[in-house]
């Protein structure tokens, strides 16, 4: 009976570790602080800001500090005011963290969209190329790729001709939409999910590279 006795013992800290183990992952704070990701959000309603605080605390809706916080000069890309506060997500070389959470308005100052389009346009996965043509209307090239397990890539592509539609640019070709959004220093963009093969997808946020 002696030898069962540290059997028992063994297996009962082992499950108190686990209960504390998932404890703590539970724990774990919500690096957005209540924010919704930002491809959830009417691209429309984005805009650009840059720091202006010496150092800014994310906060939840209700003000209430985080651990996350961005200093003077960084990027964000922010969601629709909501009550002084906007959500904020810290973007860096060009693409989102995941880090983010509401912050003060007075706490930024607006970055407003560059006027050029013309140029290549790069995200995580796709490559757009904008270029106006000697009849002066706007034309978009790109390819975008979807990695897979076995070590291949199913592809995209886009080629057509951008109209404006209220404060985006649209083009559909073969079945594909895309829209563009420019803001601040980016491209934001958003496709129809018919673009390429599976999982492949332009939607996302593009910086200009040239």
């Amino acid at each position: 009976m002696s030898s069962i006795r540290p059997i028992i013992l063994t297996l009962t800290l082992l499950g108190s570790a686990a209960l504390l183990s998932s404890a703590r992952a539970q724990a774990t704070p919500d690096p957005l602080r209540g924010c919704p990701d930002w491809l959830t959000l009417d691209p429309g309603d984005l805009r650009a800001a840059r720091v202006s605080a010496s150092r800014a605390v994310f906060t939840d809706a209700s003000g209430q500090p985080g651990k996350a916080y961005v200093v003077k000069g960084d990027l964000l890309l922010q969601g629709p005011p909501v009550n002084g506060r906007r959500c904020s997500y810290f973007v860096r070389g060009g693409v989102p963290t995941g880090v983010g959470g509401y912050l003060n308005t007075m706490q930024v100052q607006n970055v407003p969209a560059s006027p050029a389009l013309s140029g290549t346009w790069k995200s995580g996965t796709g490559t757009l190329i904008l270029a106006k043509t000697a009849a002066g209307t706007w034309r978009v090239k790109g390819d975008a790729l979807y990695p897979t397990p076995g070590g291949s890539a199913n592809l995209g592509e886009v080629d057509g001709t951008l109209t404006r539609q209220g404060g985006a640019w649209q083009t559909v070709s073969d079945g594909c939409e895309l829209s563009l959004w420019p803001v601040g220093p980016w491209l934001v963009a958003l496709d129809n999910g018919a673009c390429g093969g599976l999982n492949v997808t332009f939607t996302g946020l593009y910086t200009r590279q040239r």
